[in-house]
């Protein structure tokens, strides 16, 4: 087994942090590039003993499984009644993995320099207390891997570590070939979310349950759930429990077959779900619908649909979701995700063209426009070639306005409307020699107002030494600017001066 370039560059990034003296560091990579493979890697590499964190059992044993393939060598468990860290007669395993809550009331029995180095999987959970405990606990080096740094709830990472070594975004992992392309269908609903409270940063669940599980609004998400799908393995996140159980009913009832969808959520034993994920590879279960229990660590690479049935206002919980479908698969050619967009919602909520991070605000916008035009036309349109469709307006705009600005009258621009003084009355002579010389150093023409008066000319000067007392850029520096795209009227001395200064070391 070979790592990925982009693995390799992730691990030689790594240590390149590890040698300037960061010991806590954070690795980004969209979920299915293979972060376990990562760790994997670093772990069989290192010269020491290496821990491994997760938050759920799931992720544990996921964990487990992955690394000891990819090292082919035994990994111990530290978990409820496992014991195969801390054990009585002191041995220490070369790798481990660990549940945090299992870990965190076991700090006692385990030496501060027991590990060379501490992974934490999912590592936007780190600012939690429980994460934080064990950190500390150790005198090792710590690496975080997580697909979404961003959290909800505003907490910084950059608390728990000191550096992101690397940085693997979501669209440019697509554009390598690594992960299925995306496709976004906009579904229009009749759901009244106005009256939707926030709670806590997130939209209250009981007052979307009250709305979702409302029969017209289930039919809504289920008519296109099934349309769309095919033959395509869905995964759909709901609300709520209760909406979760009431949407895989309606899709059962609709489809005519009581086995097409299967609700799943926290209150199942960890058995059941399990029999039921088998169920779902192996095709017997077509639509698995569940609340808030696989957006992280679940590993089916053949799902190809994602229906986002909820309001999501968290760009990095929206991703989370969204990654359940990215992974290549045989005979996979993209992935579909659906969106549900309510008919009146006071709510910003996130849709699939926002989780591609890397372009403006202006720019997504557009992109969403675009996307949303596809799907009235009843077509599902390729993110990528939503977002190229947006840049390349933005871009035809932005040129516009620069040539606009290219045309204008350089002085009209910030205000010198030579013409004005023109029409002021002639009193005196011709203008002084110190007149104009005064006039050359503000960036003005000489030979347009040779033909002034003195007093003309006098009142032109005191009205730029007016600009120079509030700070305005000079003459000189808005035609400058100009010819740099750049509109000049609110720019200030000091401001135009670092703009030009930038504008020279480029050219």
């Amino acid at each position: 087994m070979q790592l990925r370039p982009y693995q390799q560059e992730a691990l030689e990034a790594v240590r390149e942090s590890y040698r300037r003296k960061h010991r806590q560091v954070l690795v980004v990579m969209p979920t299915g590039t293979g972060k376990t493979v990562l760790f994997a890697e670093i772990s069989r590499l290192a010269k020491g003993p290496v821990l491994v964190l997760a938050h759920r059992q799931e992720l544990v044993e996921q964990a487990r499984e992955k690394i000891s393939a990819w090292c082919d060598d035994v990994v111990a468990v530290e978990m409820a009644d496992r014991r195969e860290l801390t054990k009585p007669n002191g041995q220490r395993p070369k790798i481990a993995v660990a549940s945090i809550q299992t870990l965190q009331r076991r700090l006692k029995a385990i030496p501060r320099n027991a590990f060379r180095i501490v992974v934490i999987d999912e590592a936007h959970h780190s600012t939690a207390d429980s994460f934080r405990q064990v950190i500390e606990h150790f005198d090792a080096h710590i690496l975080g891997v997580t697909a979404t740094p961003e959290r909800s709830d505003g907490m910084k990472l950059g608390e728990v570590f000191s550096e992101v070594a690397f940085d693997y975004d979501l669209l440019t992992a697509t554009e390598d070939g690594w992960l299925a392309p995306i496709r976004s269908f906009l579904v229009k609903t009749e759901a009244d979310f106005s009256g939707i409270r926030k709670i806590a940063g997130e939209l209250a669940v009981k007052d979307v349950e009250e709305v979702l599980t409302q029969d017209l609004h289930l039919v809504e998400m289920a008519h296109p759930i099934l349309r769309e799908r095919n033959e395509r393995p869905a995964i759909v996140f709901a609300a709520s429990v209760a909406h979760s159980k009431a949407l895989a009913r309606v899709i059962n009832d609709l489809s005519g077959d009581p086995s097409c969808a299967v609700s799943l959520d926290g209150t199942h034993r960890l058995e059941d779900r399990a029999a039921v994920i088998r169920r779902f590879k192996r095709g017997e279960v077509k639509v698995l619908v569940n609340c808030a229990l696989f957006t992280e660590g679940f590993d089916v690479p053949e799902i190809a649909l994602v229906a986002i049935a909820r309001p999501v206002l968290s760009r990095s919980f929206y991703a989370q979701m969204v990654g359940r479908g990215t992974r290549l698969a045989p005979g996979k050619e993209d992935l579909l995700v659906l969106d549900f967009v309510p008919a009146n919602c006071r709510h910003s909520l996130v849709q699939a063209v926002d989780i591609f991070g890397r372009d403006t605000e202006e720019v997504v916008e557009r992109a969403r426009k675009f996307a949303a035009q596809a799907s009235e036309e009843g077509e599902a349109m390729s993110l990528e070639r939503a977002l190229e469709l947006a840049r390349q307006e933005q871009e035809a705009q932005e040129a516009d306005v620069v040539y606009q600005l290219l045309r204008r009258d350089p002085y009209a621009a910030v205000g010198i409307e030579l013409e004005r003084f023109t029409r002021a009355p002639r009193r005196g002579g011709a203008p002084t020699e110190q007149q104009l010389k005064s006039i050359k150093r503000a960036g003005l023409p000489t030979e347009l107002i040779e033909n002034y008066s003195s007093s003309q000319v006098e009142e032109l000067r005191e009205y730029l030494l007016d600009r120079k007392a509030v700070g305005l850029c000079t003459p000189k520096q808005a035609k400058q600017l100009l010819t740099l795209g750049l509109d000049p009227r609110d720019i200030y001395y000091d401001e135009a001066k670092e703009l030009l200064r930038k504008a020279k070391s480029k050219s």
